[in-house]
C-alpha cells in the first residue's frame, strides 16, 4: 500500500509513533520493568510491546539487529493500538543490541532502542541417561533431510497474523494431563560428560492416544512422518513468520493445507521418535528465534 507521508494525518501518526515506540505494556501476564530507552530479555523470551496508537501496521516495520541477519518484529493490530512481539533467540549470545522501527516506504528510521540480552536462568537436569545416543552416518544423513524438510516448510508464512483469537493450551488441564514436565531451555548434563544440550521446546504430560489442540489459528505448513528425532510432527504456521511444532504423535489428524482454529484437535499423543514415554513436546519459532512457548501462549492468551 503507497503512504502519502506528506498528509497531515500520517505526520501525526508517525510523530506518536515515536513518542510510544516500543514503551512495554501490553499484556499483563508477561508485564516487567523496563527501562526508558530500552528492554530488558533473557535467551528465549517472548514479549509484546506497544509500537503506538492509531498507527497502520502497514505504514511501519520493525527489525532487531543482533549481529547477524536483522529479524523481524511481527507486528499485529489490537484494537486502536499496534503491537510488536519481541523474541529472543534460545541460543542468542548476551549483549546489548538494537531495535529500530521504520517508515515501510521509504526505509527511513523512525526510533532505535536498546535491547539488553541476559543468559537464560534455565532449569538444570543431571543424569547419566543424558547425551548417550550415537547416531552412524546414516542416521545423521536421515536427520539432516528431515531437518531440511523442517526448514524449508518454515520459508513461506502467511502475511496476516492469523492469531487475533487468541491461544490456548496444546494439552487440556485436567488432574492428570497438561501438567509442564519438562520446561523450555533445560539444561541436560550427564556427569561423565563435559558439554550440554537445551531443550529445545516444553513437554506436556498426557496419556498415549490424548488430543494435541492448536496453540492457536493458522494453517498446517508440514507433517513429518516417523523421523527419526521428532517422530510424527506437525508444524502449523500462524502468520508472520510464527510457527509452532507437535513433536512424538501417534496419530495425524491433518494434513498439509488444512486451516485450523484454535484449539482444533489436530493430532494424538505418542511416543514416537526420540523418545522415552508418551507426551507433548511442544516448540515455537518466532522468525528465526527459538523461544519458549508457554511465554507466547500467556502473552496472547484471551479471557
Amino acid at each position: 500500500m503507497r503512504v502519502e507521508c506528506g498528509t497531515r494525518t500520517s505526520v501525526r501518526k508517525l510523530i506518536a509513533l515515536i513518542v510510544a515506540l516500543l514503551v512495554c505494556v501490553a499484556f499483563e501476564s508477561v508485564a516487567q520493568e523496563t527501562p526508558p530507552d530500552g528492554l530488558t530479555l533473557r535467551q528465549g523470551d517472548v514479549k509484546i510491546v506497544k509500537i503506538g496508537d492509531a498507527v497502520n501496521a502497514s505504514i511501519v516495520q520493525g527489525i532487531i539487529d543482533t549481529g547477524g541477519a536483522p529479524s523481524t518484529i511481527p507486528m499485529f493490530t489490537k484494537g486502536d493500538t499496534l503491537y510488536g512481539i519481541v523474541a529472543v533467540d534460545l541460543y542468542q549470545e548476551p549483549g546489548t543490541y538494537h531495535m529500530t522501527v521504520y517508515e515501510a516506504a521509504t526505509k527511513r528510521a523512525l526510533s532505535t532502542k536498546t535491547l539488553i540480552v541476559k543468559q537464560g536462568e534455565f532449569e538444570k537436569s543431571v543424569s547419566p541417561r543424558w547425551n548417550t545416543q550415537v547416531f552412524g552416518q546414516t542416521d545423521l544423513d536421515r536427520i539432516a533431510r528431515e531437518k531440511k524438510a523442517i526448514t524449508e516448510a518454515l520459508r513461506t508464512s502467511s502475511p496476516l497474523p492469523r492469531w487475533q483469537d487468541g491461544t490456548i493450551d496444546p494439552i487440556e488441564k485436567t488432574d492428570h494431563t497438561g501438567l509442564m514436565t519438562t520446561p523450555f531451555g533445560q539444561i541436560r548434563m550427564n556427569p561423565a560428560q563435559d558439554w550440554y544440550r537445551f531443550h529445545r521446546g516444553t513437554d506436556f504430560q498426557a496419556p498415549e492416544g490424548f488430543a494435541i489442540r492448536a496453540i492457536a489459528a493458522g494453517k498446517v505448513a508440514h507433517l513429518g512422518r516417523d523421523y527419526l528425532l521428532e517422530g510424527n510432527i506437525t508444524v502449523i504456521d500462524h502468520g508472520l513468520g510464527i510457527f509452532s511444532s507437535y513433536l512424538h504423535q501417534s496419530t495425524f489428524l491433518v494434513k498439509v493445507g488444512d486451516e485450523v482454529k484454535k484449539g482444533d484437535v489436530i493430532g494424538r499423543v505418542g511416543s514416537t521418535g526420540n523418545s522415552h514415554a508418551p507426551h507433548l513436546h511442544l516448540a515455537l519459532r518466532i522468525g528465526a528465534a527459538l523461544v519458549d512457548p508457554t511465554q507466547f501462549i500467556e502473552a496472547l492468551r484471551q479471557p
